[in-house]
């Protein structure tokens, strides 16, 4: 369908010089002055003045960077320690130019790529160096956006460079009414994040009455994002009103609050404006959670870092002092732990690209700032070992103004190699940070993380969403293993598209009657995982966690997780207990046990899927993952007999089949099952045995190279309460393990 603003387009292109041009213009802009989403002039403020510090006032370039700063920056650019960003910025700034067809937006990767990879490298390259053509190319940048009225699309035809004529697409923009969300996306964010840093270094030899222009256009601009975008004023874009945590929200903060107080004074006409943006940043700063992680993936670590740029510029401007928040002293931390060994991919859970990372250049700042020296070491290595990828490379200019060249001498390879999340219910271990290391991922928590779910139940949720979980998946109780540079035990990534929606058979877990998890009022396989009803904190829950050395244990309860389903022919009743047992064993093995039990007899599938599942001795229960040079048996029993096949997972990316092979043994028509696997990543020829004493007691041994331990179990009282373990191995480690000594980490 093509809107009025469109024709109008067409027609500059067609009859561009002719009288009938104008007309045409005052037409449309009438039209949309009836409805405009901005209005003439802000409410007055309800909130306490905004006002800038001192040292900033009226006073620019200050966003990020500063004249007292310059000279550091200078130095550090020209120093070794800077030359892979260094080289990576001057590589990049050969190939800054205006695009031809004017188009900033049509996808949030060109949007990304002008926005955030060419505008703030040739204004950075011009502040290091002086270079002319550098800042010629960021002038040729500002007068093209200055002739764009639309900074999610662009592509309108070049006006002349005169004031008057920038004026006029100015005065058009504020005339826009409702569409989609024209000036309130996320690409027309980073377009506003680009254009506010490049305005703001190029400031003081920019021509003052086209600075002063341009910043008229910055402000109106932000206002058009909070108007149309967070305050709903265009149509398109509820998905991701309301709710904290999660990253459309904060990449259309990140702009929003660049380009207000970058251009703003503190002047009362400004104060409603700023007074809304201090809002906007506490709300987000107030519902993140403690532990740096993100409910929607590892490889959402560059929203996490545009929301930090947004809160610095608000602490270094205004006296704020968000950054304070301790979600930021824990990021740098989550995004080093939830790295695979050889930090090339991550330890997946929710929505994931394959090869994912989670490393973020502005994660230097945060590590840096609370003097996290191992840590900072261990981003500067990863930003080495990815230095090539999209993203990355691209972001060398916040790489030069995060890092801080004077704290060195860490080393990540003296960082724990065990990591509990208690957000999101995640247990991440490996055996040493060697690039060949053995690492696994056990998740088990909430939909959306705690902190976001705390956000519902209190008075601020009144009237508001509920947390938006669309990138979380059905995998409460799953577990992945990575060895020797490959993952072996696979989890799903980016699952989307007819029959192949959020299913729970992309991961390593259990279906109930052929059925996996989904929250209440929610139909399994959907794209997107928002809840219907109901508390998810009853979803699924981390009961048990400790780090005893050589054994780091976790225990987590899901039964909330398999609610009574009836849709269509699919049926099953929910579950009374799905207790999973995750226990690594340091360079000897890592054991699983289920607890499983129904109010009627069901069929329980037990799954896991690598690229490759080969047959062992399958009378044994014994098969081997298998990927690249890498492979790891494993060994699957319990206490009755299975059916066990070998088929195909719907494993996706973005629709896309996996085709990872994966084992599905069915424990037939039951009402209660145990499951033990062992898993022999160090190749120690484990093997498990099982002795169950009744419903609630059972031993397990476990034998190998250099093994010979005894698991005993007593089942847990309650739902929520803790199973009492007791691990031994003659000369070696002697543990118990319960709801006393084994307490998890409170959220």
């Amino acid at each position: 369908m093509t809107s009025s603003r469109d024709s109008v387009r067409g027609l500059q292109h067609r009859w561009i010089g002719r009288a009938v041009a104008a007309p045409v213009l005052a037409i449309a802009a009438t039209v949309e002055a009836q409805d405009a989403i901005l209005p003439e002039k802000d409410p007055p403020p309800t909130s306490p003045a905004v006002t800038y510090l001192a040292p900033i006032a009226n006073r620019h370039p200050r966003v990020l960077l500063t004249a007292e700063s310059l000279p550091r920056l200078r130095a550090f650019y020209d120093s070794p320690d800077c030359k892979l960003y260094r080289d990576q910025l001057e590589a990049q700034i050969r190939r800054c130019t205006v695009p031809a067809d004017r188009k900033m937006g049509s996808d949030w990767g060109r949007a990304q790529t002008i926005g955030l990879f060419s505008l703030p490298p040739v204004a950075l390259h011009y502040a290091l160096t002086g270079n002319k053509d550098s800042f010629e190319k960021g002038v040729a940048y500002l007068r093209w956006l200055a002739g764009q009225a639309d900074w999610s699309d662009g592509g309108e035809p070049a006006v002349p460079d005169q004031l008057e004529e920038y004026a006029r697409v100015l005065d058009r923009m504020k005339q826009f009414g409702p569409k989609g969300e024209r000036n309130s996306d996320i690409a027309a964010s980073f377009t506003m994040v680009g254009a506010t840093l490049l305005w703001d270094w190029l400031y003081n030899d920019l021509d003052p009455a086209f600075r002063e222009q341009f910043r008229q256009i910055l402000w109106q601009h932000a206002r058009a994002m909070y108007y149309g975008g967070h305050l709903k004023r265009n149509p398109g874009g509820s998905y991701w009103h309301g709710a904290p945590n999660y990253n459309h929200r904060w990449y259309r903060t990140w702009g929003l609050a660049l380009a207000a107080l970058a251009t703003g004074e503190g002047k009362p006409e400004e104060q409603w404006l700023l007074s809304e943006v201090r809002k906007e940043l506490q709300f987000n700063v107030t519902w993140l959670p403690n532990d740096g992680s993100q409910h929607e993936g590892p490889g959402y670590g560059s929203c996490a870092g545009a929301l930090g740029v947004a809160l610095q510029v608000s602490d270094e401007l205004t006296g704020t002092r968000f950054l304070e928040s301790p979600f930021f002293a824990g990021v740098a931390p989550y995004a080093v732990h939830i790295s695979t060994p050889g930090m090339k991919e991550s330890f997946y859970f929710s929505d994931c690209f394959d090869k994912a990372v989670s490393f973020h250049p502005y994660f230097l700042r945060t590590a840096a700032t609370h003097r996290q020296a191992d840590v900072l070491d261990g981003i500067r290595h990863a930003l080495r070992v990815n230095s090539g990828k999209w993203g990355i490379k691209d972001y060398a200019w916040l790489a030069i103004l995060a890092d801080d060249p004077d704290i060195q001498g860490g080393d990540f390879r003296r960082l724990p190699t065990a990591h509990f999340l208690p957000d999101l219910g995640i247990t991440l271990v490996r055996d040493s940070w060697a690039d060949d290391a053995v690492g696994a991922r056990f998740k088990c928590g909430p939909l959306g993380g705690y902190r976001s779910n705390a956000w519902l139940a209190s008075r601020d949720a009144a009237g508001r969403s509920r947390p938006n979980v669309a990138h979380d998946h059905p995998d409460a109780n799953s577990f992945t293993l990575f060895a020797r540079g490959e993952y072996l035990a696979e989890t799903d990534r980016y699952p989307i598209g007819k029959d192949l929606g959020k299913l729970s058979t992309g991961h390593n877990t259990i279906l109930v009657n052929g059925i996996g998890q989904a929250p209440q009022g929610r139909a399994e396989g959907e794209d997107w995982m928002q809840p219907g009803t109901g508390d998810l904190t009853e979803y699924a829950r981390v009961v048990a966690f400790r780090d005893a050395g050589p054994v780091v244990f976790t225990e987590g309860e899901a039964a909330g997780a398999y609610l009574a389903y009836h849709r269509g022919e699919k049926k099953r009743p929910g579950l009374d207990r799905f207790r999973r047992t995750f226990i690594w064993v340091k360079e000897g093995y890592v054991l699983v046990v289920d607890d499983v039990r129904a109010p009627a007899p069901v069929d329980i599938t037990w799954l896991i899927q690598g690229a490759q599942l080969n047959p062992v001795a399958e009378t044994e229960g014994r098969y081997q993952l298998a990927k690249g040079s890498s492979d790891c048996e494993f060994q699957l029993i319990a206490d009755m007999s299975l059916r066990s096949k070998i088929a195909v997972s719907t494993a996706n990316n973005h629709g896309k089949l996996m085709n990872w092979q994966q084992l599905q043994a069915v424990a037939e028509q039951t009402r209660s099952v145990r499951y033990v696997c062992i898993l022999d990543p160090w190749r120690k020829n484990a093997r498990v045995a099982l002795s169950a004493d009744g419903p609630d007691r059972a031993v397990i041994h476990v034998t190998g190279t250099g093994i010979d331990d005894t698991w005993q179990w007593t089942a847990a009282p309650g739902r929520f309460e803790a199973a009492t373990w007791h691990g031994s191995r003659p000369g070696g480690f002697d543990l118990i393990m319960d709801s006393r000594t084994a307490a998890p980490p409170a959220p």
